[in-house]
């Protein structure tokens, strides 16, 4: 709430309040980890279902590079075209049922521009980065290469779906209203 007040200029103004301890305030303690845990379990869950999905993607991507026998342009586009799409849909899955809860509105539609602009980028910027990095033949440059541009990808994903794609509607109602 602090940080929407913040984001709609809603003034909050401190109130000072006496407060009693009964018993020494044995009834109100913050535990460290498991309030912790509760806190981020959202970020939780999309980096678990982010596991999940990088497993499919790499391990399609990895077995498509290797059938093809090279690391060209054309071979990281497809490979990662293929992987991309059959994790894709693994990740909305989970996303959408276990991670956001079922928030948002067209959310099929908003998360399909976000995968096709990641997956472009993901196979350029595979493709760079690969160039940069040592290999010969039969090197694992372009595996490690799209770990390094995917974790980056995925750092900035979380972000757009949260804010987003999965907003819960009563998010957006809250906004709105604050708005007018």
């Amino acid at each position: 709430m602090l940080l929407l007040a913040r984001k709609y200029d809603v003034k909050v103004i401190e109130q000072p309040i006496p407060t009693i301890y009964l018993d020494g305030n044995k009834s109100s303690h913050f535990r460290v980890v498991r309030d912790s845990l509760a806190i981020y379990a959202r970020f939780f869950k999309f980096a678990g279902s982010g596991i999940i999905s990088f497993i499919v993607d790499i391990a399609l991507f990895e077995g498509i590079i290797l059938l093809m026998g090279n690391h060209v342009l054309d071979s990281i586009i497809l490979a990662t075209v293929i992987s991309r799409a059959l994790s894709a849909v693994v990740n909305y899955t989970l996303n959408h049922r276990v991670v956001f809860n079922g928030g948002g509105r067209q959310t099929f539609i908003k998360y399909g521009a976000l995968f096709i602009v990641q997956m472009i980028l993901s196979g350029y910027l595979t493709d760079l980065v690969t160039n940069w990095l040592p290999h010969n033949g039969n090197s694992i440059a372009p595996m490690l290469a799209k770990m390094l541009v995917d974790f980056t990808l995925f750092i900035i994903s979380y972000q757009i779906q949260k804010d987003f794609i999965f907003k819960k509607d009563t998010e957006v109602n809250y906004a709105k209203n604050q708005e007018s």
